[in-house]
């Protein structure tokens, strides 16, 4: 979670990680690795912008990368601090807001993966986190986000569920779309096997392309690349996501 009130991402912490089972993070990994191969970066010590608790700043750390990783949620934090470091580098998590963190030094890199920016929900927020990012990096220095669309927003995307009995966790989405706001809200429901039901209200924004690359720019990054994720092609009318690569 990267800015604003922990309105989300906090009773959900504990599960975060069962509820993300089936996401390939060695693919996530794996296609950053390419994406600074193909942008000809070659960083030793990176960013987690958002980190939740720390899943790829671990799958990281286990092919030789130093990492320090943030987040909003005090609860997502504690739960990255309690894993084990795969790797030789030490891992370092900070609870800190992405509009405007100060650590004090510059990174090789940056990254920050699983639309956490479109948690941002208003454009000086999300400009006031490129503009952070940027002062943390050295120069030259590669970001590389995604973020959501408008178009997975239109198509429902997020409206999904699982409520089999046999899972630890059964939970329910339920995301309202507002195309002028560009904002959705996903009413998210909750039932533990182990514990009490909770709900969860997260909100995301749209935000258009060419505000991004304005974002970027006003930062101080001077060279931008956009991408349908996962690819190195542009990305078309139905991509639901999309990288951006700036340094």
């Amino acid at each position: 979670m990267p800015s604003g009130e922990p309105k989300s991402f906090g009773p959900l912490a504990p599960y975060y990680e069962q509820l993300m089972q089936s996401v390939p993070y060695d693919m996530w990994v794996d296609y950053y690795r390419l994406l600074l191969l193909t942008y000809d970066q070659d960083p030793n010590h990176v960013l987690d912008v958002a980190c939740g608790t720390g899943k790829v700043a671990r799958e990281l750390s286990r092919v030789g990368y130093q990492v320090t990783g943030f987040d909003l949620s005090a609860a997502m934090i504690e739960a990255a601090k309690r894993k084990r470091n795969p790797g030789p580098h030490p891992l370092t998590f900070r609870v800190a807001d992405a509009t405007n963190f100060e650590f004090g030094e510059q990174y090789d890199g940056a990254y920050s993966f699983f639309d956490s920016l479109n948690y941002i929900p208003s454009l000086e927020g999300f400009r006031a986190a490129l503009a952070q990012v940027r002062k943390h990096l050295k120069p030259g220095a590669a970001f590389i986000f995604d973020l959501n669309t408008a178009y997975a927003f239109e198509e429902k995307l997020f409206d999904m569920s699982d409520e089999r009995k046999h899972l630890r966790l059964r939970y329910r989405w339920k995301g309202d779309y507002d195309p002028e706001s560009r904002i959705i809200q996903v009413r998210m429901q909750f039932w533990p096997r182990d514990g009490a039901p909770f709900q969860e209200v997260h909100v995301q924004r749209a935000h258009r392309s060419e505000e991004v690359v304005e974002g970027l720019y006003d930062a101080g990054f001077e060279h931008i690349h956009c991408l349908a994720s996962y690819t190195l092609d542009p990305p078309t009318r139905t991509s639901d996501r999309v990288h951006y690569v700036a340094w």
